[in-house]
């Protein structure tokens, strides 16, 4: 790492006013390293994948997403889409810190930076998904996870004010409202699993699980996923009763993983998930936190990789 771009939101989370004073400090720990490290805060939502692009075509080895997944996820998109490959790396400064946990890394912003000095770039292959938004069809790179039905409608019932004043709890107390009403939708599915072979199914949730580690209440889940491995541990909820949910929930929170019939968890490179005939309500999709477009929506595994920052072996 010789001239990394570090990526930011200055309007984003609760304490906007530190934001500015917490980036200086980061960048002071690469300067102080002999490192000559840029700063550039996101002018909009989604402007993190023009900028991420042009840092990249401009020659900066070391893109780094500071902030949540959401970031890191526009940071990924950007420099999938430039001719050039320069390492992605994250230092955790949102409310969904997936991948900063998946890879190690501590929670104190400046320590994290600190540690991403000894990390090593490794090839990843991304995740693909593709939806359905208004403007036609979408794809995005995603990278710790993506899922499609009741937990995208989850971030889509989630209000941005909400999620500002109460970070990873707004989704908590959105999922409490949900669980109340017991809205969730069946759609169908069709995935491929290690072997080949491709199975149809209804469910109400499909979630594509590419990291290992968890943070807070998710802590002790253990899926065997990594990604290292270019394919998902894929969840299939084949149910629409809440206590399905909530006994899935207890089995992995807990850490002892008993088996829930109603939920499948399998190996898979590809699936793609369609609304039923009679369904007039819409499907959401998500990817790393994002709320994207509406099925049908597919996911696979990208041929193309890039290389993200990596904790030593």
């Amino acid at each position: 790492m010789q001239k990394p771009f570090l990526l930011y939101n200055p309007a984003s989370g609760q304490k906007q006013k530190q934001r500015a004073e917490m980036m200086a400090r980061i960048a002071q720990v690469f300067r102080s390293a002999g490192i000559k490290a840029e700063l550039c805060a996101t002018t909009h939502a989604g402007s993190a994948i023009e900028q991420a692009r042009a840092a990249a075509e401009n020659g900066f080895d070391t893109l780094i997403a500071c902030g949540g997944d959401g970031t890191a996820n526009e940071v990924l998109n950007g420099l999938m889409s430039s001719s050039r490959r320069p390492a992605l790396g994250v230092i955790p400064l949102g409310s969904g810190n997936l991948l900063a946990t998946d890879l190690r890394l501590p929670r104190n912003p400046v320590v994290a930076a600190q540690a991403l000095l000894g990390y090593n770039p490794r090839e990843i292959r991304p995740g693909v998904i593709t939806s359905q938004s208004f403007a036609g069809e979408e794809t995005r790179y995603f990278i710790v996870a993506a899922g499609v039905g009741s937990d995208a409608e989850l971030m889509y019932r989630t209000a941005v004010e909400s999620k500002e004043r109460w970070g990873r709890n707004a989704y908590f107390l959105e999922m409490a409202r949900m669980t109340m009403h017991g809205d969730y939708p069946m759609f169908q599915v069709e995935w491929e699993d290690g072997g080949g072979k491709r199975t149809q199914e209804q469910a109400s949730l499909v979630m594509a699980i590419r990291a290992r580690h968890f943070p807070g209440l998710l802590r002790l889940v253990n899926l065997g996923s990594s990604l290292l491995q270019p394919r998902y541990r894929l969840l299939l909820f084949r149910t629409d009763k809440v206590r399905h949910f909530l006994h899935y929930f207890a089995s992995v929170v807990s850490g002892r993983n008993w088996r829930v019939p109603q939920v499948a968890v399998v190996e898979s490179r590809w699936l793609r998930c369609t609304p039923l005939d009679t369904s007039a309500v819409h499907i959401h999709a998500q990817a790393d936190g994002e709320l994207l477009g509406r099925a049908p929506s597919e996911l696979s595994i990208a041929e193309q990789t890039f290389p993200l920052l990596m904790p030593p072996i």
